[in-house]
């Protein structure tokens, strides 16, 4: 029977009471992806300014509704046509990432919006865990989505890991033609996820998301036997790296020890635990 009130206390301690359980949720694409792996269909998903700058249509593998934009380009017209009653944001400071203040602001006049906050000090279970909660609020029916899968993948990495010499890893992003991105690992949960199951990172010298570094720099201050490289819209693509000298010099790109990352996963324990396999297969 569907209850008369619902309710739900977003990362921003907002807490958000609505008439009836939303049945129309638009969502930022990382999040959209999520709540349909989590068996919750959106009715539409937008994209951060940095798809909007690059020309990138976000990752839509498996969403049916219509991507309405990026940034501060997105279509509030096509928005107010699907008839939101719902918005699902991700947050890394607070902010609704991805989106301008005056563009959130238009967002929240359309429809009640909710933040789910996806980095920092969490860690990765804790993130996957709200995005549980919110679908089990958004659904009646049971989440397709296991911890025990996750709980396995990092077992047998850890196996792996006891097995074989170590070996440094470094995720990253091709930033500009001078600057790589390195990725901190304290703050990032994948990749937090993976230290504490024994992954040797490079260290960086940040406390946020990314340590600048010249590529010139990269492979001595960051001599790693695998790279895990980001492959968002915003990050270089294969073809402006190879004219990039100190690329090639990194021991894992010399070695063909390059894995993609995503930073921006569905955040579901499904798809972490193919993350977390698909290092262990090449480490």
């Amino acid at each position: 029977m569907e209850s008369s009130g619902w309710s739900f206390d977003d990362d921003r301690q907002q807490h958000l009471a609505l008439a009836g359980r939303p049945a129309r949720v638009l969502a930022y694409a990382q999040a959209a992806q999520t709540l349909e792996q989590l068996g919750v269909p959106v009715v539409g998903y937008f994209g951060s300014q940095h798809h909007a700058e690059s020309g990138a249509v976000p990752a839509a593998a498996g969403l049916d509704g219509p991507c309405v934009g990026s940034g501060d380009g997105i279509d509030i017209d096509l928005v107010k046509s699907l008839r939101p009653d719902l918005v699902v944001g991700v947050t890394y400071a607070g902010e609704v990432y991805g989106v301008a203040p005056p563009v959130a602001d238009e967002l929240e006049g359309l429809a009640p919006s909710l933040l789910i906050g996806i980095a920092g000090d969490r860690t990765l279970q804790s993130v996957i865990g709200r995005f549980h909660e919110l679908a089990q609020a958004l659904t009646s029916d049971s989440i397709p989505d296991s911890e025990a899968d996750l709980t396995s993948a990092v077992a047998a990495l850890r196996t792996k890991l006891t097995q074989d010499p170590p070996v440094q890893v470094v995720a990253l992003s091709g930033g500009t033609e001078t600057d790589a991105y390195v990725a901190n690992p304290a703050y990032w949960p994948s990749l937090h996820l993976l230290a504490d199951a024994g992954v040797h990172f490079t260290p960086t010298t940040t406390a946020g998301g990314w340590e600048v570094v010249k590529w010139t720099e990269l492979a001595t201050k960051h001599p790693a036997g695998i790279v895990l490289y980001d492959q968002g819209p915003n990050s270089l693509g294969a073809d402006r790296l190879a004219d990039i000298p100190g690329w090639s010099e990194v021991p894992g790109v010399r070695t063909g020890k390059v894995l993609p990352w995503n930073p921006e996963p569905p955040l579901t324990f499904t798809a972490a635990a193919a993350f977390v396999t698909t290092l262990a297969e090449h480490h």
